[in-house]
């Protein structure tokens, strides 16, 4: 399995196979059953006088009622499929920009949270390629590792250093505790939150490639 395949989409596509599967399953299972049903029927012409003409009809209905089911049903053969989603964990940070960036104060904003550190080299491309491609858009960079906090400025020197004709002008930030708490354990690790502070999407690894930086953070507009 691809490591940057977000979560979401994994869930969505192995929900989806099992639901068609069991829909396959009951729909040919019953369609045989009707058709048996109504082939006995027609060879006994049993007491009741039913006609081969009535007795087609009634394996008629009884197949549209079934069709009709299947359309209808996903939700009572699946359960509920609507995924709450949870909402982002309190949290506050001091970016090198020395702005305060919270849980609360970013209610009404969607954002991307990049958990990183210092020594993370293959982290560097992603954060040049999500802040080219977001420059109007809030995008803050979190360290795993709170010791980084003594070092922001240049932690964010060295990254705008590592790639010639890019600067990354997005805020840098350590919160060991929120990176724990979210169960952080692979950097890079980005998560997009909505507005309304609700966690959307958790992408693993890098994203440097524009068009899935642009579905990633459609998500959330």
């Amino acid at each position: 399995m691809n490591i940057a395949q977000t979560e979401t989409e994994q869930h969505g596509q192995n929900q989806e196979e099992r639901y068609y599967d069991l829909v396959t399953h009951d729909f040919f299972t019953t369609l045989l059953f009707i058709k048996a049903t109504a082939y006995i029927s027609c060879r006994r012409k049993n007491e009741e006088g039913y006609s081969l003409r009535q007795t087609m009809k009634f394996s008629t209905i009884c197949l549209s009622l079934l069709l009709l089911m299947l359309t209808v049903s996903p939700g009572c053969i699946g359960g509920d499929d609507t995924e709450t989603l949870e909402s982002i964990p309190a949290f506050t940070v001091v970016a090198d920009d020395d702005v305060t960036y919270s849980s609360d104060n970013l209610l009404g904003t969607p954002y991307i949270l990049h958990f990183s550190a210092s020594w993370c080299s293959q982290c560097r491309p992603t954060m040049h390629a999500v802040d080219s491609q977001l420059p109007e858009h809030t995008y803050i960079i979190v360290s795993t590792d709170d010791s980084d906090s003594t070092k922001l400025s240049d932690w964010h020197l060295q990254v705008n250093e590592s790639q010639a004709d890019s600067t990354v002008d997005t805020p840098f930030s350590a919160n060991a505790a929120l990176s724990t708490t979210l169960d952080i354990n692979n950097t890079p690790t980005l998560i997009l939150v909505g507005s309304d502070g609700t966690m959307i999407d958790r992408h693993l690894g890098p994203m440097t490639d524009s068009s899935v930086i642009e579905e990633f953070w459609s998500q959330a507009v």
